[in-house]
């Protein structure tokens, strides 16, 4: 892949990074092995403490690196790489999340066949080779109660309303299907999509605001699609079996609390947004004092090249 050129591309992939250096090699890695090479590569650096600013010319000198001189958060530095992107075509993927080798080949294939699609992502499984439900229904008030890790969702995995918002009957789908809310983690969507919606809501952190972004998209009539067969392992930060860090925790009820106020009601001084302000901030202060009492041991990042599930090398979608 030659990124030192002006020449136009087809894809930009955008990473953000901060502090993740063993992650952002093994992603980049995953992205150099891609069967896919009309591409270039953008790195945003959020002031890294681990020399990833250093290292990166040296192990991946052809990827573009820009080296913000303070953590500007996540979600600014999604837009920064944006902004900078040459293709027709946009990969935002988590530092932390790997594609299989025809991934991005898949979902580059599908938004060509596709002129009615505007985002698609991959089907993304944790280490252990689990799938993880990014790709579902846009939240509404009820998934406060049956969300993906509350505890009715893990008393009751069955009950209509979680497997709904879940899309849970697409588990074992091979084929491409519509779904309505797709994961930052790992999603691809046409460069001219941020003009007519505009860029990613900087009033998020990093959580809720691919909800934000969908829901936004959703109302333009634009459509998303999860494409099975494109497959990539994501070592989710904020995950039930995982201790969180109380920024992490605060973040994450806070970003539910701003897609609610902001799609759901009137604005700041309706009832219904002090309501959700005051629950998610009491759920939030439990789940950090529980923290405290709690272990967590890093685990092990498997090779990049597992798929999961197919592989061979295809621009069938």
């Amino acid at each position: 892949m030659d990124f030192g050129t002006k020449d136009p591309v087809k894809l930009s992939v955008v990473v953000v990074a901060w502090n993740s250096w063993p992650d952002l090699e093994r992603c980049l890695r995953a992205i150099d092995a891609s069967s896919f090479r009309d591409l270039e590569v953008i790195v945003i650096d959020n002031a890294s403490a681990d020399d990833t600013a250093k290292r990166l010319p040296l192990e991946f000198p052809r990827v573009r690196l820009e080296a913000n001189s303070a953590n500007l958060g996540h979600t600014r530095g999604v837009n920064q790489g944006i902004a900078l992107a040459r293709g027709r075509l946009v990969l935002v993927i988590d530092a932390d999340a790997f594609v299989d080798r025809t991934a991005i080949e898949r979902l580059v294939a599908f938004l060509d066949a596709r002129p009615d699609a505007a985002l698609v992502a991959p089907r993304l499984y944790s280490e252990d080779g689990s799938i993880q439900e990014s790709a579902k229904r846009l939240p509404t008030v009820i998934n406060g109660l049956f969300g993906r890790y509350s505890t009715l969702t893990r008393l009751f995995p069955n009950n209509r309303f979680s497997s709904r918002y879940l899309e849970r009957g697409q588990v074992s789908a091979t084929e491409p299907f519509q779904t309505e809310h797709l994961s930052s983690a790992c999603v691809m969507f046409r460069r001219n999509l941020v003009d007519k919606i505009g860029p990613w809501d900087e009033g998020y952190r990093g959580y809720w605001v691919d909800a934000d972004w969908c829901m936004a998209a959703l109302r333009s009539g634009a459509k998303a699609y999860c494409i099975p067969r494109a497959t990539a392992i994501h070592r989710e930060s904020y995950s039930r079996t995982k201790k969180k860090t109380p920024n992490r925790v605060w973040m994450f009820h806070m970003g539910a609390y701003r897609f609610y106020r902001k799609w759901h009601t009137r604005g700041v001084l309706d009832p219904r947004a002090i309501f959700a302000w005051l629950a998610l901030a009491a759920r939030a202060a439990l789940i950090i004092a529980g923290n405290a009492f709690r272990r967590s041991a890093p685990q092990p990042i498997p090779a990049p090249e597992f798929a999961g599930k197919p592989g061979g090398k295809s621009t069938a979608v």
